[in-house]
């Protein structure tokens, strides 16, 4: 069985964006004699910013889960006391 958990979506982007940059790299010179570095950057670009949408958007939700967590801790906290 297969998770997606966010982590491992980014994790499988930056991994895709690693995998085409070694490839790009291993052949930089045809890379340049054919022009195509501003595409082949844009196709590392779009992997990575997969990524850190992904990102941004876990940082959100695990930001709002452990506010509303404090919240409910200094609540209890609160009525203790």
């Amino acid at each position: 069985m297969t998770t997606y958990l966010p982590a491992r979506l980014s994790l499988n982007h930056v991994a895709d964006a690693g995998s085409l940059a070694e490839e790009v790299i291993s052949t930089i010179r045809t890379a340049q004699a054919f022009g195509t570095q501003n595409i082949l950057s844009g196709l590392y670009n779009v992997h990575i910013f997969r990524s850190r949408k992904i990102d941004l958007k876990h940082a959100v939700w695990s930001g709002g889960g452990m506010s509303a967590f404090f919240f409910v801790i200094y609540c209890a906290y609160a009525l203790g006391e």
